[in-house]
């Protein structure tokens, strides 16, 4: 536990790479957000969100239920070194979360886990800021928060590409109501659609994350078909009317290839639902 608190310490202070000459500095781990993040989940406290919690957390995103601080804030507060570590960590703009595809199947997914929890604890602390007055710490909050949400993505498997985008999705729908609710001003709006403006140009990698689920199934009895399907997923990404081809390809294939494959209709859907959202809050923030 001393050695743990230690770590995060020294990330807060930035003091690791100080004192490096400059050469050394550019390839030090202190540059990588994920290290930070990691410390993050290590110092966490109570932030298990249960589904039916979560399913409430999203209501009040969208307005349909009140957020009530004094159910929140010590929650909040318990947590504000994870929550500073994520701000920091957010700021830097290299995030590798220095997976290993060789283990196959056996790759950690844990992070991924976490970095939903650490996420949301994020959301709750910008509404936490904003219903204290602080409009404009919660502006930046958000802000961080939406870069971090699209690095939860950065070289992971489908399954993190999922959670970035749900922590995408909660984060902009905190955007839209606090914009509605707090009425964030310009200088606070500018911030936002900054980091709205650069998820809608570089999105999130699906074909990427697709390609290694791929990887992960193939085996050298199905590798021809895997290699099919593969090239027919990631041409219905970005052209979702060959769908009806993807799928009968996969009907055609193994039984046991067909279970692993990611239902191509409900990966599309998730693509698309992020980009409605993006396109939400970006007309919220121009009002």
């Amino acid at each position: 536990m001393k050695l743990r608190k230690l770590f995060v310490i020294a990330l807060i202070g930035c003091g690791a790479a100080a004192s490096l000459p400059a050469a050394e500095q550019k390839q030090s781990l202190s540059d990588n957000a994920a290290l930070r993040y990691y410390a993050a989940f290590t110092v966490m406290q109570d932030s298990a969100i249960s589904n039916e919690e979560a399913s409430k957390l999203n209501r009040i995103l969208e307005g349909t239920a009140p957020y009530d601080d004094s159910q929140y804030s010590g929650l909040v507060e318990k947590n504000a070194v994870a929550l500073r570590l994520l701000q920091l960590g957010a700021s830097h703009a290299e995030c590798d979360w220095g997976l290993d595809y060789q283990l196959g199947e056996q790759t950690p997914v844990e992070y991924a886990r976490n970095a939903l929890q650490l996420g949301r604890l994020n959301v709750l602390y910008a509404f936490h800021l904003s219903i204290t007055g602080n409009k404009d710490g919660a502006a930046k909050v958000l802000s961080a928060g939406i870069r971090y949400s699209r690095q939860v993505a950065n070289g992971g498997s489908l399954f993190a590409t999922l959670v970035s985008k749900q922590l995408l999705l909660e984060h902009l729908r905190a955007v839209e109501g606090l914009n509605h609710l707090a009425h964030l001003s310009e200088g606070q709006r500018s911030l936002l659609r900054k980091e709205i403006n650069a998820i809608s140009l570089h999105g999130l990698d699906w074909g990427a994350a697709l390609t290694r689920e791929f990887e992960l199934v193939t085996r050298p009895e199905t590798q021809a078909e895997v290699s099919q399907i593969s090239a027919k997923y990631l041409r219905a990404l970005v052209y979702p009317a060959t769908l009806p081809e993807l799928e009968a390809s996969i009907a055609r294939s193994p039984i046991q290839l067909q279970q692993l494959v990611p239902a191509p209709k409900r990966v599309l859907e998730q693509k698309q639902e992020l980009q409605i959202e993006l396109q939400k809050a970006g007309e919220a923030l121009r009002r």
